[in-house]
């Protein structure tokens, strides 16, 4: 037999043994529980996509219907506990810690002199600035009272009722404190908010003239709106060469609409004044919103006189592109940091952010002002909080280092969000700093407690180095 017939042969005897041969078992009959397992899992996550998906526009519809809030949004209240206090006095009041103590509940003393606002607001006011770091922490603490079953008070109505002032509005965080909010907004990319108060208050002078104060105090970064805190936006996109942060600007331009509306409501007027304060994120916004007031005084409808408007923010991050931080317009500004605080640091100035108005730094590590004051700052720190400062002074040399790293390596804010990018930036953090070390010199208590152990003459003005 011829080699190609053999082959012929051999080729139909493996044909008649493969059809004897068993099934193979198909790949479902093989691994059947594995593929119900990933089936049952699918249909959860569609489940859960679709719950979400209705829960979040449920959510949305009552909050544009002013509904299922622990306490419905209104108009400014009136503070029924308001002592009515005029002139300069001093005020006892409680907030929260983020440091360890007993219920994290704080307490300390405030100074208020209705005073300062019939004063320069472009000279920097030390007595005011303390106070103001007190109220932004507080913004932070009223949080805790608009969360469902919370029993924690209205710390802000509270304080500002020890102050005299007559009404106030915390609507803001009426959608902006419950834990399915902030996972609301994070999926339904509304998180460029803050939480904010507006309070007003009568204020006179010692010669008898009077003022209508509108205080805003901002909250700082909680929940999703971290993520706003990396949305520094695209000047490309506005068709322009320079913008301000995003995630501030959109928080910001919220709260000026806001006083806005208030204003022209109240009929507004020459006898208005305006107090910005905030911590963080709450500094960031209220920096932006103070400049856009500082504006708007150029223009047909100001909110307020230039000479009428104040501001100071506290661990303040770098804000804007625009190179006009320094004009005189915005020298009612002061921002308040801490040297060994990697917050204000952020965005780099070396991609270009800066702060409007006057930056001011507390006594760092390795100054002749903090040899001087350091043990006071801890016994503040200890007397208010009830527990030692955690914060290490010496981590200014550790963000310098970081900053410095950082700026060599991402040269360009752009440059942030390639992989390069990323991979030095978790790299260096790492490496350079310990993250929830150098996170106690942001604390609001440690600013609350330097304040309180210096005077004016002790801050620097410039840069961080």
């Amino acid at each position: 037999m011829s080699q190609e017939n053999q082959q012929v042969v051999d080729a139909e005897e493996h044909e008649d043994h493969k059809s004897d041969a068993p099934a193979r078992p198909s790949f479902y009959r093989r691994h059947k529980w594995f593929v119900r397992i990933v089936a049952v899992l699918a249909v959860a996550a569609i489940g859960i996509g679709v719950a979400l998906t209705i829960a979040v526009h449920h959510r949305q519809e009552q909050e544009r219907l002013g509904l299922g809030a622990v306490q419905p949004p209104s108009a400014p209240t009136e503070l029924e506990d308001s002592s009515n206090r005029t002139g300069a006095f001093t005020a006892h009041v409680e907030y929260t810690s983020m440091a360890e103590t007993d219920g994290h509940q704080v307490a300390t003393d405030i100074v208020w002199d209705d005073a300062w606002f019939f004063q320069d607001p472009t000279a920097y006011n030390h007595e005011l600035a303390t106070t103001c770091s007190v109220l932004s922490a507080i913004a932070n603490s009223e949080s805790g009272y608009y969360q469902a079953g919370s029993s924690s008070p209205a710390y802000m109505e509270e304080a500002l009722a020890a102050l005299g002032f007559q009404d106030i509005s915390t609507a803001s965080y009426q959608y902006r404190s419950e834990i399915f909010d902030e996972v609301v907004d994070f999926l339904a990319g509304t998180d460029d908010v803050v939480a904010y108060s507006v309070a007003t208050k009568r204020v006179k002078n010692t010669d008898g003239a009077e003022k209508t104060l509108y205080l805003v105090s901002v909250r700082g970064s909680y929940g999703s709106e971290w993520l706003s805190d990396f949305n520094m936006g695209d000047a490309a996109d506005y068709e322009m060469d320079a913008i301000d942060h995003e995630g501030f600007m959109r928080a910001a331009n919220e709260i000026v609409e806001d006083l806005a509306e208030r204003l022209s409501e109240d009929g507004g007027g020459d006898d208005i004044a305006l107090l910005f304060t905030g911590h963080s994120r709450g500094a960031a916004t209220a920096n932006l919103a103070a400049s856009y007031a500082d504006d708007m005084t150029t223009s047909l409808r100001p909110l307020a006189p230039l000479e009428n408007i104040y501001c100071y923010t506290f661990a303040t991050p770098e804000v804007t592109e625009f190179a006009n931080t320094n004009d005189a317009l915005y020298d009612n500004i002061f921002n308040i940091m801490n040297p060994s605080d990697i917050v204000p640091r952020l965005p780099l100035a070396s991609w270009g952010y800066a702060r409007y108005g006057h930056d001011l730094w507390l006594p760092g590590y390795g100054e002749a002002a903090f040899d001087e004051h350091y043990d006071d700052m801890r016994a503040a720190f200890e007397a208010n909080v009830g527990t030692e400062s955690p914060y290490v002074p010496q981590d200014r040399e550790r963000v310098d280092k970081l900053i410095e790293d950082l700026g060599r390596e991402i040269t360009t804010a752009d440059d942030l969000a390639t992989a390069g990018g990323l991979f030095s930036l978790v790299r260096d953090m790492l490496g350079n700093i310990d993250p929830m070390q150098v996170l106690y010199g942001h604390y609001p208590n440690v600013y609350i407690a330097w304040m309180q152990a210096i005077d004016g003459s002790d801050l620097r003005e410039g840069d961080a180095a």
